[in-house]
């Protein structure tokens, strides 16, 4: 049989009938070498890279006959714009053929492939077949852990599915949180349908300890489908060797079937118990063994090892979020790093008052952020807030922003009285001063009242438990000489971070993800004029470039406005408003750039003192 060819575009058919939020269009043609007889129905499904169903549509032929050229249109709510979909094609209701293809970025371009036969492609069956329609499949998208590729997974599972005279058991080594999670949530939902009364979890620690009897381990066996047991760090005595070789004898018999024996925990614990254990060892290899390889830790969490979890997206795990945000911002990678470790250390002294080992109660977590602006410094500011208030250091969290101009008053007792304020404002959260050097500006001028504002904060600032975080904020060298105005400053501040100025690279990143968040696409010619903009200004930048904050004011003041004043003033197309709307094209980059530089010369003057003069 000729080929059967698969093209798609991104376009904007006004006539098609679409929700608000889902008016992406993707237009796909399925052109057969002749047309096709028996055909019913034909289908299409889109999913994004990582397998994620992004959009389907469906064709019924309305007379017997189904022409050579079917058409479909497929509609989003996000752009069409990543590099690579997964397109499956359904024909009378089973799955039959396959293309993974990248659209053109430009809309009303067609990009073309030949349809392969499904049957040719076993993973990708496998997923269409066996994973997709589960209702657990989703619990790989979750934003609380950090699972392997979607196609890793399926590529995995299809190898183990189709092993036959092998051990059945599996083993996930990593992150000892991760490997739990992807024990549960994806392995154990596979083997058992996602039935949890078929599951069982347990620790090979409580089985050393004897706090689960071998009796309650063979009732487990009998009448379970899955048991999911971790490797937590040990102490191998003979004892304890002698009891895991006797489990993994068992567990190795050839006649042993089920449950299946879902192993995990960190690498190193893994590796210990190999090195002690041949009988476990001798069960795994590549097919059966899953690692997670994660950059950054996690926050620790307790997972109820005797009674098996809900799904993991019905549990809140509020706990992460703080932290996602701050490792999901752009670049700042020593600052993630230091303020993991600081998180880290808060909560070790929180738990050791907990056991009363530390009993001098002091719990004052106040910070200095140094940086030039744009750094990200207030928006880390409400991370941390929220942070500490999810480890259980502050009441409530919020984050009470405030500079010299909200502080210092215009008379005598004026600027104690709002300093005074802010500070119950902020009582159970954070209170975040920017700029906070310009307290002190007034050098020895006694009319100026920013020393008062240092002299209120003082008293907080002495308190052991304040249930509040002070954090001032501005330029490295300048906050020194306002740690250095004051004996009382320096020692009251005992954690330090550093905000390092953006890449060109990462203030191209955040220009993209403003633009997308805003629902704008770049032509790929407007793309390459905005990079080397950019480029070209980080390397000539001085003290004042405002980093992120100059890539907001870029787009919002530079590049949408020129864009509006080419739509508005030019004709207006009678089809593919959609297109006209939210595509900005190179020469709205050269006009931004131009304003840019007839702005570049104006002269940039310290701050005026607020404040009385002599």
């Amino acid at each position: 049989m000729e080929n059967i060819i698969l093209r798609a575009m991104r376009t904007f058919d006004e006539s098609v009938c679409a929700p608000e939020y889902a008016r992406n269009q993707l237009a796909i043609e399925i052109i057969f070498p002749e047309p096709p007889v028996f055909i019913n129905e034909l289908a299409v499904r889109v999913y994004s890279e990582d397998y994620q169903l992004i959009g389907a549509d469906v064709y019924s032929p309305s007379s017997q006959k189904t022409p050579r050229k079917v058409r479909f249109i497929v509609l989003s709510d996000t752009f069409w714009d990543e590099n690579l979909y997964h397109i499956f094609v359904f024909q009378n209701g089973l799955p039959k053929w396959t293309v993974s293809l990248s659209p053109s970025p430009s809309y009303e371009v067609w990009k073309k492939e030949k349809l392969d036969e499904l049957e040719s492609h076993p993973d990708k069956k496998f997923f269409i077949e066996r994973l997709c329609p589960t209702d657990w499949w989703q619990n790989m998208y979750s934003e609380q852990f950090q699972f392997p590729s979607a196609e890793k997974v399926i590529g995995k599972l299809y190898s183990y599915s189709e092993a036959e005279g092998v051990c059945p058991h599996l083993l996930v080594t990593g992150n000892n949180l991760m490997t739990k999670a992807f024990s549960c949530f994806i392995l154990a939902a596979y083997l058992t349908g996602n039935d949890k009364s078929e599951q069982a979890v347990f620790s090979l620690g409580e089985l050393v300890s004897g706090n689960l009897k071998w009796s309650e381990l063979a009732e487990h066996i009998r009448q379970k489908q899955v048991i999911v047991m971790n490797v937590p760090q040990l102490e191998y005595s003979a004892s304890t060797v002698n009891l895991l070789s006797m489990l993994g004898d068992i567990l190795s018999k050839e006649d042993f079937s089920h449950p299946v024996f879902i192993f995990h925990g960190a690498e190193e614990h893994v590796n210990q118990l190999f090195q002690e254990c041949e009988a476990i060892t001798g069960m795994f290899a590549e097919y059966n063994t899953f690692r997670i390889s994660l950059s950054t830790e996690m926050p620790p969490i307790t997972l109820n090892d005797t009674e098996f979890q809900p799904a993991l997206r019905e549990t809140p795990f509020a706990e992460f979020s703080a932290e996602e945000e701050l490792q999901q911002m752009v670049g700042l990678k020593q600052l993630k790093e230091d303020i993991q470790e600081a998180r880290m250390m808060s909560l070790f002294l929180k738990e050791r008052r907990e056991f009363n080992l530390d009993l001098c109660g002091d719990s004052r977590y106040h910070m200095l952020f140094l940086g030039n602006p744009g750094t990200g410094k207030t928006t880390v500011a409400r991370l941390v807030g929220k942070m500490y208030h999810q480890m259980g250091l502050l009441s409530k969290g919020h984050t009470v922003e405030t500079c010299r101009t909200n502080l210092v008053g215009e008379y005598l007792g004026h600027t104690e009285k709002n300093t005074k304020e802010a500070i119950e404002e902020a009582r159970g959260g954070v209170l975040f001063i920017d700029e906070a050097y310009t307290l002190i500006e007034g050098g020895s001028d006694t009319k100026d009242y920013g020393k008062e504002v240092i002299n209120a904060l003082l008293t907080v600032l002495s308190e052991p438990n304040p249930d509040m975080i002070v954090i001032l904020a501005g330029y490295e060298d300048k906050m020194k000489k306002l740690l250095k105005s004051n004996p009382g400053l320096k020692d009251r501040f005992p954690l330090r971070f550093h905000f390092e100025d953006y890449t060109a690279d990462e203030l191209s990143e955040i220009a993209h993800r403003i633009l997308k968040s805003r629902n704008f696409v770049l032509t790929p010619e407007a793309n390459l004029r905005l990079n080397s903009l950019i480029e070209k200004e980080t390397r000539q930048r001085d003290e004042y470039f405002g980093n992120g904050r100059w890539v907001h004011n870029l787009i919002e003041h530079g590049l949408i406005k020129s864009m509006v004043r080419r739509v508005m003033s030019g004709p207006r197309p009678e089809t593919a408003q959609l297109q006209l709307f939210s595509t900005i094209e190179a020469c709205d980059v050269e006009e931004a750039e131009a304003k840019l530089l007839r702005t570049a010369d104006l002269k940039i003057t310290p701050p005026c003192r607020i404040g009385f003069r002599t």
